[in-house]
């Protein structure tokens, strides 16, 4: 037993090998970086680590599949990553955010209670996490539950629970005023909705698996759908995020009738 761990232990892994843990690694130093930002006020950066930090979940995810370097322990620190990443980081960035107006009225005792939620969505985050990796242990998954998860992922419910943020900063670009974190009440009850949904079995769309064949004579149309995307990414980053958001939250009834329609088909 003895000679069996040592040997483990001492089993030399190829740096190719390491990149999805890399990977993960770094998505767990942004989620984490998010706070920090969040402390100073720099509400920008905060939610640009979590969106870093989604990014990488996906790059470690890809790498792994083509290196073919799945393990036990990267598996396990990738939930880690997530639970932090896409579950307590943006419960405090939303909370911190709300809790200037609330101090500035002097109604500090309201804290408390609204503290409540955040940890809710945060526990949600970690038990969906959970059933998550035991669902997929020993692959026991149908094959056309592939094309859906189960409830809202944890990076999509991160990015929805920040979307809040996101029509600040498109009303501050567009000098509207009005200031949502004014009206913490809404954005609780945003994030008791999206903490639910996380938990939920409603089938939501999973783009893991979707393959795209795309006709050579509408090649063209795609590359410059893809240009005109970027091009309004880098001119009006926020509103396009919030449109992602909004699309995204907008899918979650057509992933319902789609999946029942699959099952009706088998």
């Amino acid at each position: 037993m003895n000679k069996n761990v040592s040997r483990e232990v001492n089993r030399k892994i190829s740096l190719p090998k390491l990149l999805p843990n890399i990977f993960t690694t770094i998505g767990l130093c942004s989620g984490l970086t998010g706070i920090r930002f969040a402390l100073d006020g720099n509400w920008q950066n905060a939610v640009f680590c979590i969106l870093a930090a989604a990014c990488f979940d996906m790059i470690d995810g890809l790498s792994a599949r083509l290196l073919k370097a799945f393990s036990p322990f990267g598996a396990e620190l990738d939930s880690l990553a997530d639970t932090i990443s896409f579950g307590v980081s943006p419960a405090i960035i939303t909370f911190l955010w709300i809790r200037e107006p609330i101090i500035s009225t002097n109604r500090e005792y309201l804290l408390e209670w609204f503290w409540i939620p955040f940890l809710f969505y945060a526990a949600c985050n970690a038990f969906r996490l959970a059933r998550f990796n035991v669902m997929h242990l020993g692959e026991a998954v149908e094959k056309k539950t592939k094309s859906y998860f189960m409830g809202v992922p944890a990076p999509a419910a991160a990015g929805l629970v920040l979307m809040p943020l996101g029509l600040e900063f498109i009303f501050v670009r567009f000098e509207i005023l009005f200031s949502i974190s004014s009206y913490p009440v809404w954005i609780i009850c945003w994030v008791f909705i999206i903490s639910i949904l996380m938990i939920s079995r409603l089938p939501t769309f999973s783009f893991r698996n979707v393959r795209f064949n795309v006709a050579s004579n509408k090649a063209l149309l795609v590359l410059l759908a893809v240009c005109l995307g970027v091009s309004i990414f880098m001119k009006e980053t926020w509103i396009f995020l919030f449109s992602v958001g909004v699309l995204y939250f907008l899918s979650i009834p057509v992933a319902v009738y789609a999946s029942r329609k699959d099952s009706h088909k088998t």
